[in-house]
């Protein structure tokens, strides 16, 4: 999956560059990222940081995001979390416009950890709405909320159709007349993940917050 990230990202660079009217709402840029992520119970505990590439075009009511990321996970003082991994996430949303500030959105996403079970490698679809307001010239303020559909595991395991829910919040400013971009990001995922010990179903939830900074140049 890793070796094709970068050209997913790239294409939404290349259809910028396809038509004059897309070309004016296109952005590729470089984001800084820290990362705190719990599995089982909050004492299996972990933080991060690192970077990764972002994209995204708009064409009237369509827009499309793109993201890879990778972090490196160290225990946090006194978890019992063994040893650290890194984790490569690859995030892609589609959105079309509703009405006022409302736009809905559905996607993918998927986390890779390395070593391979020292945490838990995660894919599913996601669908929900994103709210964007402009608080200025340049400035704008997002909300987004949804659920993840059809989890998987790289240790198996099963999560209820509304057991995993992510909830974001983003800012971007303008400069340059809008030929650069400044951003930040705050993502949060919650997955009530079970599985079965033999007897019965135990609960082994997943939960990551994911702060981006990010800069990008538009065109």
């Amino acid at each position: 999956m890793t070796g094709r990230l970068l050209p997913v990202l790239l294409m939404a660079f290349s259809l910028t560059l396809a038509s004059p009217l897309v070309a004016q709402h296109g952005t590729i840029g470089v984001q800084g990222a820290f990362g705190d992520y719990r599995e089982v119970s909050s004492d299996l505990h972990y933080r991060g940081k690192g970077g990764g590439l972002t994209a995204s075009f708009t064409f009237k009511k369509l827009g499309v995001e793109g993201s890879i990321v990778r972090i490196t996970y160290d225990p946090v003082a006194g978890s019992p979390a063994g040893a650290s991994f890194k984790a490569t996430q690859v995030d892609v949303r589609v959105r079309y416009y509703i009405a006022g500030p409302v736009s809905a959105e559905v996607g993918f996403t998927n986390r890779k950890a390395k070593p391979e079970f020292e945490a838990q490698s995660m894919g599913a679809v996601r669908g929900g709405v994103r709210i964007s307001y402009p608080l200025g010239p340049g400035v704008r303020m997002g909300l987004r909320g949804g659920m993840l559909f059809g989890s998987k595991f790289s240790g198996g395991g099963k999560v209820s159709p509304v057991g995993a829910l992510e909830l974001a919040l983003n800012m971007t400013v303008d400069a340059l007349r809008g030929r650069v971009r400044f951003s930040g990001d705050y993502d949060f995922q919650r997955v009530a993940r079970t599985t079965n010990n033999g007897s019965a179903d135990i609960a082994v939830p997943i939960q990551q917050a994911l702060a981006r900074v990010g800069l990008a140049v538009a065109f």
